[in-house]
This record gives C-alpha cells, structure tokens and sequence, in this order.
C-alpha cells in the first residue's frame, strides 16, 4: 500500500478546470476571487497556467459552504481571516464538510456586553471584527451595537454596574463610529447634511450612529461634534448650504437652547435647510417657534429613511 503520510498538501496539482469541477465554482469566479482577494494563490506552470494543491481545494471548499450559508464572499473572506490569525484554519486538517455553527445577533450582544462591562477594548474589538465579518454595516449598528448599549444603560440605572463602565463602553462605541466616519467612501449622493449635537448636549453615540449610516450609503454629512454653540452657526450654514440640519439632545435644557435657532437661521437666504430635531429630549418638549421641524422618534433605520426620502425630494428647499 503506498504511503501518503509524507504528501505535501500546498503541491500544485489540480487545474482550473479540476478545480472548478471539484468545488463547483465557475473559473470565471475562481479568477474573480484570484484577484480581488488574492484566494487562492495558484502555481502557475510553465506556461502560465493556473495549478491548485490539495490545500487551495479545501479553502475554496469551506468558502463555497460559507457562500451557500448566506455569506458573501467578502465576508467569508474576512471571517477565513480571523479564523488563521486565531490559529484555527479550517483547510489545514482535512476536507471541510460543514459549515461551523452559525454565530447568532444574540450570541455577539453577549459576548460584547461581557467584554466592555470588563473593560477588555481587545475582547470587544475582535466582536466588532467577527460582527462585521457576518453581518451586514446595518445589522452590527442596529442590533448588536445599540443593543448592548442599551442594556449597559439599563444595567447602571438599574446599580448593577458602576458608572466607569458605561463611560468606558460610551467610549469605546465611539472612537469606533469615529473610525467608520474617517474611512467611509467619498460622498456619491448630492446635497449636504449638518449633523451636531444641540447646545450643552455631551450625549453624541446615538447621532454618531446616524452619521455613520449616512456616510456608508454615500451621503454627504458634516458632523459638527457635542455641544454646538448656535454662536456663528449662521455663517457655517451660509458656507455649506446644507439641505438638512440634524440636531439631537437628551436633555431638555440642550433642547430649549435650540429655540434661538430661528433668529440664527433668518439671515439666511431662500431656501432655508430643512431642520430635523431627535432625541430623548424632544420625545414631549416641541419648539414652538420651529413649527416646520420634524421630529425624530424612531429606529435609526428609520431615520434614515425620513433623511434620504428628504435629500432624494429635494423639492420645498
């Protein structure tokens, strides 16, 4: 019987059209993948043609079980990525059969609220990676990230963590959505948004997550940071000529600072931005002399929905 314990699985000896055979991946796909994400990295012959080893098999193997589980392919990109940097790669011993059990919304809620009431930033930061490896930008801000914070809120009010925690955790949420901001695409959509926190309003994670969602999809947003001073406000809105601006506050106090917000704005010429106002503050509080605002209560999703029917209507401006 012949002795295969010595056989070097990275030998090339498959051709594309084996290998395609083999995983049920169309070449045109194999050299699609080939090029954006350098997966696999064939031989190539002397005349150039591509050859594949027992081990570039079994990675495209387990890539086509992550494909037919509902990711794509970049995410099971990513996801093979982490697993090798963790030591764990799922082409190393023998062929990939099935896909690893699935990783639940409700599993990564726990597992990041277990790290940042900790205060271990490297546990939750390899979350945040393993989330946006399987889901969707949406998805891990809406019902992973929000979530938790939410439930780290409850949890001080109701004394079951100390105050540091919620503060290190607020931190944390927003040095990443900093991050997204800084990296996300140039704008593709036209028309500008302002986006601040209204006067005394220190509380920024919630719009950070708004403005996060808008410049993902391609939107044009200026964040102008907590506690806005409505001082010389008058001369940004005249230099940027937005479309919307977008105040939020927690605290009623940072919401009736916004009623001063009609005299800035009267020098300005036709059109006038749009003003959208959200927040717990204005859950009850209206501003009366805003009669034309409209008042944000909703899932982010939501609002961003209001924000680019609004910026895709731009008829009224």
């Amino acid at each position: 019987m012949d002795d295969f314990s010595n056989w070097d699985d990275h030998i090339p000896v498959y051709n594309i059209k084996a290998i395609s055979r083999l995983t049920g991946l169309p070449s045109v796909t194999l050299r699609a993948w080939e090029r954006r994400y350098g997966l696999p990295s064939p031989h190539r012959g002397h005349q150039g043609y591509r050859l594949y080893s027992e081990y570039d098999l079994r990675t495209l193997q387990w890539l086509k079980i992550q494909l037919d589980n509902g990711l794509s392919i970049g995410r099971a990109v990513e996801y093979l990525s982490e697993l090798r940097n963790n030591g764990r790669d799922p082409a190393k011993d023998g062929t990939p059969t099935t896909a690893p059990a699935p990783i639940s919304h409700s599993d990564l809620v726990k597992r990041l609220y277990y790290h940042l009431t900790r205060f271990d930033e490297t546990g939750a930061s390899d979350v945040l990676r393993r989330s946006f490896a399987l889901f969707s930008f949406d998805q891990v801000l809406t019902e992973i990230v929000q979530p938790v914070m939410v439930e780290i809120g409850d949890a001080w009010h109701r004394g079951e963590i100390p105050i540091a925690v919620e503060h290190f955790a607020t931190q944390f949420c927003t040095q990443h959505l900093m991050n997204i901001i800084a990296i996300s695409a140039p704008a593709i959509h036209p028309g500008i948004i302002v986006a601040a926190c209204a006067p005394g309003e220190m509380h920024q994670l919630g719009l950070l997550m708004i403005v996060a969602l808008l410049r993902w999809r391609g939107w044009n947003v200026k964040y102008l940071g907590p506690d806005l001073s409505l001082s010389g406000l008058e001369s940004v809105m005249l230099q940027l000529k937005p479309r919307l601006l977008l105040f939020s506050a927690t605290r009623l106090e940072s919401a009736k600072a916004l009623e001063q917000l009609p005299e800035v704005l009267s020098g300005l010429s036709a059109p006038h931005p749009k003003i959208l106002l959200g927040g717990q503050a204005f859950r009850e509080f209206r501003i009366s002399n805003l009669a034309d605002a409209i008042y944000l209560d909703v899932s982010p999703l939501s609002v961003i929905s209001v924000i680019e029917n609004l910026m895709s209507h731009p008829t009224g401006y």
